[in-house]
């Protein structure tokens, strides 16, 4: 009994542990609609969110696209874009996503 109680202890204390992995916002219409202040395209966003999932999550985990402004998603792409090993069209691309997935 002591045997399963520290098992189930145990597994307790690891589920605790791990937190739910946040997945960027997937491009659908209403994103689009709200990129179109930066003249970006479906295609475009669906490269942006690649990159930005991909590129991003090499140096740290992926912020919400939520948890900053439109503004600061400008700086902080432009600060980080060359450690990234960014192009500046992929630049342009994963700033139009994430301004777009921006809530303010």
């Amino acid at each position: 009994m002591t045997k399963r109680a520290t098992v189930a202890g145990f597994t307790l204390l690891l589920c605790s542990c791990v937190t739910d992995s946040f997945r960027p916002p997937p491009v659908s219409p209403a994103l689009v609609a709200r990129a179109r202040v930066d003249h970006a395209t479906a295609q475009e966003l669906s490269a942006g969110r690649s990159l930005f999932a991909g590129r991003c999550l090499n140096c740290h985990t992926l912020p919400r696209t939520t948890a900053y402004s439109r503004e600061q998603w400008t700086d902080l792409v432009s600060r980080m874009a060359a450690r990234a090993n960014l192009t500046p069209a992929e630049q342009r691309s994963v700033l139009a996503y994430l301004r777009a997935a921006a809530t303010h």
